[in-house]
């Protein structure tokens, strides 16, 4: 191994290279301006017709691309190669835009443009009774018997957000008609406040109380806003 290196060392002492015919740089040996020189400067005549200046070739080879488009680089390939511009590219003319626009509204009238324009709108939404006509039945439910105002807020709130990432899209949440209470109901007023705002906030699509009513109600369906 010994004997190769000093034999490729011999050969070619200023431009050392490895096996796979990359070059080898010595420890005292400036390499930053080799990449600099090959982006700045032009590189020389090799062999092929150029101008007097050593500028690139006229007819340089194309260079080999992949089935994306993407250039190959190897050894004899030049940076400066991917950023040329093609004779054909300079000398093509701009599109002059007041022809391109006379030529597309050639032959219509206002009412063609006006219904072409109506036809390109977006679709209008969905009513809500379509859109809930989708939903299924409730798929899971929320008991809130034994929760203080506080507690029942926070879970609740906790629980639709929670199955609103998970994708549910209908749910249940028993309040209770508050028949145990000295003081009457409270937590469906709790519930039906937070459930305004997580509507306006975009979890929330729709609710209704169970049997219509609030007051005869034990529960809430609760609809979360899973289609656009």
């Amino acid at each position: 191994m010994a004997e190769k290196r000093k034999k490729r060392d011999k050969i070619s002492p200023d431009r050392r290279v490895n096996r796979n015919g990359i070059r080898v740089f010595k420890k005292d040996e400036d390499f930053t301006g080799m990449f600099s020189q090959l982006i700045l400067e032009p590189r020389e005549n090799k062999g092929e017709k150029g101008d007097q200046e050593g500028d690139l070739p006229k007819k340089s080879r194309p260079i080999p691309r992949d089935r994306h488009g993407l250039p190959f680089l190897d050894k004899s390939s030049h940076l400066s190669d991917l950023f040329r511009v093609s004779k054909t590219e300079e000398n093509e003319p701009d599109e002059n835009f007041s022809e391109l626009l006379e030529s597309s509204l050639k032959g219509k009238n206002q009412d063609l443009l006006l219904r072409e324009k109506r036809d390109r709108e977006p679709p209008r939404p969905v009513p809500l009774k379509k859109r809930l006509k989708r939903y299924p039945p409730p798929q899971n439910q929320l008991d809130l018997h034994g929760f203080t105002a506080m507690e029942a807020q926070s879970r609740t709130e906790s629980y639709l957000r929670h199955s609103w990432r998970n994708g549910f899209f209908t749910l249940r949440v028993v309040v209770g008609k508050g028949l145990h209470s000295e003081s009457g109901a409270v937590l469906p007023h709790v519930v039906e406040d937070l459930l305004v705002r997580l509507k306006r906030d975009g979890v929330v699509l729709w609710f209704e109380w169970d049997q219509k009513v609030k007051a005869h109600s034990g529960a809430v369906i609760v609809y979360l806003n899973q289609f656009d």
